[in-house]
């Protein structure tokens, strides 16, 4: 049976720690130790860990952000597994005893992940109160490190279980890197080492309003999606020119797409990751190359899933309702293809969710903003006739 060691990374949050604590404390899977990183902590951190005597170990340091705390964790730990735990989250009783089943029945296992379920605590009863998540997407043919540099979609940090010696093998963790600082961690190893999915909730994460980041870039909980977003398109622009093309189509770096559709779809691929970390210059002229390599062929079933997920930013398509110019530039540069209209189409199958989802909002304004969007890049009648389409399949469904 692997042992597993918790590194649970702590700063001000002495009000929440214990129920993280608790949660450890409480697994199904025996942990072989829990080890509190607290990063300077201003708060009575300290009292509240000492309070679980010697089923905890304290560790204290100077305030450096949260992957400069774990590398201190990794410094002391001893189990052949890592968990690194949020300290304002919660773990379901039997979460490591999920993550930990890969590991058993395949020693050869690198990385295990499991789903995570948002919460609020209401403040009355101090009742867990379930909020919408959204569902991980769906596994296919291409590799964790292509659906990786798509979306950060492991939002929890505590969702994942690592092999120790993965950690060692990209020790230490960056540490200049101190917002999307769980996302750039999991392209390192996504990177190396393909990923187990298991079945069910692994992570109860905590919605609340309470600040984030280290002591000198604190930020407010209102202001976080537009730093994450900004965070995650610096990660992709400094990655993403060092990915190989045949990583892009999910084989080893070195081995590169021999023919014309392959290396096609390694550049639709790159298209996509670009345009959902809204690097568009990039996206464009990885679309351009694309069609370059195979303009008369068909498009594929991977090229149609890769092509429908290019508007699926989890932040959102701001910049191009601000430059809808953005779209016709896209629609020039597939305008050698064959299937340039097929090609349409797949990217603008998301839309027609988004405004589903705007319209229950009630936000009419963004509604119409999304439909500009999807008018612009199908043109009004074959976009209209499409959305016309959906909407008596719904209504016969």
């Amino acid at each position: 049976m692997p042992s597993v060691s918790v590194i649970l990374p702590t700063f001000n949050r002495c009000g929440l720690i214990a129920s993280s604590l608790d949660s450890l404390l409480n697994q199904s899977y025996p942990i072989a130790e829990i080890l509190v990183v607290d990063d300077g902590s201003t708060d009575d951190t300290e009292a509240v860990v000492a309070a679980f005597g010697d089923k905890v170990r304290y560790i204290r340091r100077e305030n450096g952000g949260k992957n400069a705390a774990i590398n201190t964790g990794l410094g002391h730990a001893e189990g052949d597994l890592i968990w690194i735990m949020d300290d304002d989250d919660l773990a379901p009783v039997d979460a490591l005893e999920r993550l930990v089943a890969p590991f058993i029945a395949d020693p050869s296992t690198a990385i295990s992940y499991g789903a995570l379920q948002k919460f609020r605590e209401d403040p009355g009863t101090g009742a867990m109160r379930f909020e919408r998540t959204h569902p991980y997407p769906f596994e296919d043919e291409r590799s964790f490190f292509v659906h990786v540099m798509e979306d950060c979609f492991i939002t929890g940090q505590p969702c994942v279980l690592v092999r120790r010696s993965c950690y060692d093998a990209i020790f230490p963790l960056p540490e200049d890197k101190v917002i999307s600082e769980d996302y750039a961690v999991l392209l390192l190893l996504a990177r190396r080492w393909p990923a187990k999915r298991v079945e069910g909730v692994t992570l109860f994460q905590r919605q609340h309003d309470g600040p984030r980041g280290p002591a000198n870039i604190r930020y407010a909980a209102d202001t976080r999606n537009a730093r994450w977003s900004a965070a995650d398109t610096e990660l992709l622009r400094e990655l993403l020119p060092y990915v190989t093309m045949g990583e892009l189509v999910s084989r080893p770096a070195s081995s590169e797409p021999g023919d014309a559709l392959g290396r096609r779809q390694a550049y639709f691929q790159k298209a996509t990751i670009a345009a959902r970390k809204k690097l568009w210059p990039d996206a464009l002229r990885a679309v351009r190359d694309g069609v370059r390599q195979a303009p008369d062929a068909p498009l594929g079933a991977m090229d149609q899933l890769i092509l429908g997920r290019m508007l699926g930013c989890r932040y959102g398509l701001d910049e191009l309702i601000a430059e809808p110019g953005i779209l016709n530039e896209l629609s020039s540069a597939l305008a050698g293809l064959g299937a340039r209209r097929e090609a349409i189409a797949c990217i603008a199958t998301p839309l027609p969710y988004l405004l589903r989802c705007q319209l229950a909002e009630g936000d009419l304004r963004r509604t119409l903003c999304l439909l500009r969007i999807y008018w612009r890049l199908t043109g009004w009648r074959q976009g209209s006739w499409r959305l016309i389409s959906k909407a008596s399949q719904k209504i016969f469904e």
